[in-house]
């Protein structure tokens, strides 16, 4: 059965990422890696994108959005099978998600949580949904180096 959970986080007139998630800290909400990739010259359009795949998620499994569970669910770019970078690359791969400390598990072992994004001037928008796990996504997952 495909579930789905949908989040939009508007951000016009804000100027830095910690608006975004006050009065949660940024450090709980996203993951190290999240502030790295995100932190390397993002637009605050990137941060929120990010932030709504979050919700989205935590919609999905109908769980609360909490600082510690937002920084449960890591939204990282996944490469394509034939890309030879790592998920470091800046050449618009999709959104993976992995769920990780309190939301550790939570992920059907037959299914895969699977994200878009979307943004306009002052909103990002996003859907997430679990979707049958595919050949191809135990090769994404070997060759992303997430942390």
């Amino acid at each position: 059965m495909t579930r789905w959970g949908s989040a939009a986080v508007a951000f016009g007139g804000l100027t830095a990422p910690g608006q975004l998630v006050e009065p949660m800290p940024l450090e709980v909400v996203f993951t190290r890696a999240e502030r790295l990739r995100s932190g390397a010259g993002r637009t605050l359009q990137h941060w929120a994108g990010r932030l709504a795949a979050k919700y989205a998620v935590l919609r999905l499994l109908d769980e609360p959005a909490t600082a510690e569970h937002l920084g449960a669910v890591e939204v990282l770019p996944l490469p394509a099978p034939l890309c030879s970078r790592t998920a470091a690359c800046l050449h618009g791969h999709p959104p993976g998600v992995r769920l990780i400390g309190a939301l550790d598990g939570r992920e059907a072992e037959d299914t895969r949580i699977r994200v878009s994004v979307s943004h306009t001037a002052d909103l990002a928008f996003a859907v997430a949904l679990t979707a049958a796990r595919l050949a191809e996504d135990h090769e994404l997952e070997a060759m992303t180096a997430w942390t």
